[in-house]
C-alpha cells in the first residue's frame, strides 16, 4: 500500500514536467544555473506525511536520440529523496535494480531503487546523510540506470552540478509546513470567495 502512495505522488511529480522535457531543446537546460530554490509542497501527502520537492532537472540521454530524463529532489520530514524518470517507452525499473553516479572525482557511487517494480521509468533512493554529502560536495559527470532493455547514461553539465547543490542545499534548510499551513495558489481568472 505504501509503494502505491509513493507511486501516485510521483506520477504527480513528473507528469507535470515529462512532455515539457521531451520537447526542450539541450542548449535551453545548460544555459544557466538557477538560484531560486522552486521548492514547491502542496496539500498531498506521501505515506501520510507531508513532502516538498524541487523544480526537475532535465538530462540529456548520451546513448539515445531525443531521449530524456528528469531528476528530482525532494524531502519527506527530515529525510531527502533522490527521484529520476526516464523518458522512454516501457522503461522497466524492477526494485533494487542499480544506479551509479560517476563522480568528476573519478569515484563510482551505486545507489538501488527503493521503488517497486514499475515500467514508467522511475528510480527513488532515500539518501542517507553519508550519501547526501557526496552529492552536496562532488561534482556528477554521468549518472548511468540500469533497466531491463538497455542502460541509460545521463549527462550532467556544469550547470546542472550547481542547480542540484542549490538545491541541496534548499532541502537541507527547507522546514515541511503542516499542511494547514500550504496556501493553495488561486487562478488568475478565479473569482475570491464571497463575490
Amino acid at each position: 500500500m505504501r509503494t502505491g502512495y509513493i507511486f501516485f505522488i510521483l506520477i504527480f511529480l513528473f507528469g507535470i514536467s515529462s512532455t515539457k522535457a521531451q520537447d526542450q531543446n539541450v542548449s535551453d537546460s545548460l544555459s544557466f544555473a538557477s538560484f531560486d530554490c522552486g521548492i514547491v509542497q502542496t496539500k498531498q501527502k506521501l505515506s501520510k506525511k507531508a513532502f516538498a520537492s524541487t523544480t526537475p532537472l532535465h538530462l540529456r540521454v548520451n546513448n539515445s536520440n531525443y531521449v530524456y530524463a528528469t531528476l528530482q529532489l525532494g524531502k519527506r520530514k527530515n529525510k531527502i529523496f533522490m527521484y529520476i524518470q526516464i523518458l522512454d517507452k516501457n522503461v522497466c525499473v524492477k526494485k533494487d535494480k542499480i544506479l551509479d553516479v560517476f563522480f568528476k572525482t573519478g569515484e563510482v557511487v551505486t545507489y538501488k531503487n527503493g521503488f517497486a517494480l514499475n515500467c514508467d521509468g522511475f528510480f527513488a533512493k532515500q539518501l542517507s546523510k553519508k550519501e547526501f554529502q557526496k552529492l552536496r560536495l562532488n561534482d556528477i559527470d554521468m549518472i548511468k540506470l540500469y533497466t531491463y532493455e538497455k542502460n541509460y547514461e545521463l549527462y550532467v553539465s556544469e550547470v546542472q552540478n550547481i542547480d542540484i547543490d542549490n538545491q541541496l542545499d534548499c532541502l537541507s534548510a527547507y522546514k515541511i509546513k503542516k499542511t494547514e499551513e500550504v496556501k493553495i495558489k488561486k487562478k488568475k481568472n478565479e473569482p475570491a470567495s464571497g463575490t
